[in-house]
């Protein structure tokens, strides 16, 4: 498996947990920002796309999202959400819908299940099928 982390933050905090996982896995880290040029990136190099951003009331980045939405690709892999939490009122499955639409949209596959970090070391797992496992805590993300 060859993986890439993108990314889009604003506080930083999508940003850490972007680097532990790069980290962890030992692959390439890339910030999707303002204006970023999507034609320096090539995801063809890569299998397994992890995609991170903070929920904005039910929205991922924008950014990030017009990335994945101009993302030209050759062949298939897959993607995986990881997210910080931002927003209020707006659920965690409107940001993973609307990422995996981009995504699927690309003729990619996205995993149906997502992770998101809420801080105070607590973190949650998403099932597709709606079922969480773990805790749910307000905070920035931590080690």
């Amino acid at each position: 498996m060859k993986p890439i982390v993108l990314y889009f933050t604003i506080g930083g905090n999508t940003e850490k947990v972007a680097k532990e996982i790069a980290a962890e896995l030992n692959c390439q880290c890339v910030k999707i920002a303002e204006g970023f040029d999507s034609s320096t990136l090539d995801l063809n190099d890569f299998d397994f796309v992890f995609v991170g951003t903070g929920n904005i009331w039910g929205n991922p980045h924008v950014p990030l999202l017009g990335y994945l939405k101009e993302m030209n690709l050759t062949g298939s892999r897959r993607f995986a959400l990881f997210m910080t939490r931002f927003g209020r009122g707006k659920s965690d499955r409107d940001v993973f819908d609307k990422v995996k639409a981009a995504v699927e949209a690309k003729g990619q596959m996205m995993l149906d299940d997502y992770f998101k970090c809420m801080g105070e070391g607590r973190t949650e797992f998403w099932s597709g099928m709606g079922r969480l496992i773990g805790h749910d805590a307000r905070g920035h993300a931590d080690a």
